[in-house]
């Protein structure tokens, strides 16, 4: 593509703390040294303690490679900060805008806009991290933490007449968050043509009002599946749907889960002891979409395991 990552990249977006999303993301953070990182304003447990490098109340949180990735960012955007303070730090909320790039010699400009979280998923995020007082949680009792994808920042991107959803993990809910209140807030000026699916094409962040408001008829769809005992998605069921909203769908890895080498391996060092021997996330391939500003289609091909969704 001929991009420099040191200084053609100006925005790293972490849409929500989950390992599969976050996982390694300041290693990228670090490579692009003109980019600004976005969190998502609906603070969890692990980025509340990272900002105040509390290592020792945590010993082994539950999701300690996410508090690990959130100490690393804070760091590099504190190596960075400017003479006038400014760090390249930034949190994404409901109706936020993150970019605005103007038009340049003919080019159209380009947005992208926060969706989420809305402003009770904020309220919500700090009265879970306030249940983590002590005296709090002996007046009222167990409260339970945020759900990181309670948090996601769903992003809306623009450049000319070309408009691009991307869904993140976000849910359809609870009342006041999710799609809900996608909905009720954002209005945009048309419809997107492409639309990264939300939440691996689960049911649970499937909102056909979103769809309908948001999405051409017949868009271009891209997920990722989940692979993880007992809780894969998409799901059949998941799939049927989302193929009955549109026929250009495409999944970075179809069918069971490809074995790479080291788990053949494996499985020839194992001979008998061993009955399935398999790798539970398996190879990722890559769907890549593109189009031109100024006209046409969407051009998507796809790089094994990836390919269409059926």
């Amino acid at each position: 593509m001929g991009v420099n990552p040191s200084t053609d990249v100006r925005m790293i977006v972490g849409t929500h703390a989950h390992d599969d999303h976050f996982a390694g993301i300041s290693s990228f953070f670090e490579a692009c040294q003109s980019a600004t990182f976005v969190v998502s304003d609906a603070l969890t447990n692990e980025e509340f303690l990272a900002l105040l490098c509390a290592d020792a109340e945590i010993p082994q949180p539950a999701r300690y490679s996410s508090y690990s990735e959130y100490r690393r960012i804070f760091e590099i955007a504190e190596s960075r900060k400017g003479k006038d303070g400014f760090r390249p730090l930034r949190r994404a909320s409901e109706g936020k805008r993150l970019l605005d790039f103007p038009n340049v010699q003919g080019f159209p400009g380009v947005q992208v806009t926060a969706l989420s979280p809305s402003e009770h998923a904020k309220t919500r995020a700090l009265r879970a991290l306030a249940a983590q007082s002590p005296e709090v949680s002996a007046r009222r009792g167990r409260v339970p933490a945020l759900d990181p994808n309670d948090a996601s920042i769903a992003l809306w991107v623009e450049a000319g007449d070309v408009r691009v959803l991307l869904g993140a993990d976000l849910l359809v809910g609870p009342l006041g968050c999710g799609w809900q209140a996608v909905v009720e807030s954002f209005t945009p000026e048309g419809q997107a043509s492409l639309y990264k699916v939300a939440h691996h094409g689960g049911e649970s962040s499937h909102h056909q009002p979103a769809w309908e408001k948001f999405l051409i008829e017949n868009p271009v769809a891209v997920l990722a599946p989940y692979r993880r005992a007992g809780s894969n998605q998409p799901q059949p069921k998941d799939v049927e749907r989302i193929l009955s909203l549109t026929d250009r769908a495409y999944i970075t890895a179809t069918g069971s889960p490809t074995p790479s080498r080291a788990t053949k391996k494996e499985k020839s060092k194992l001979g008998t002891l061993a009955k399935n021997v398999r790798n539970v996330w398996g190879k990722v391939g890559q769907v890549r979409a593109r189009r031109a500003v100024n006209g046409g289609d969407w051009v998507v091909r796809t790089f094994p395991p990836a390919g269409p969704l059926a």
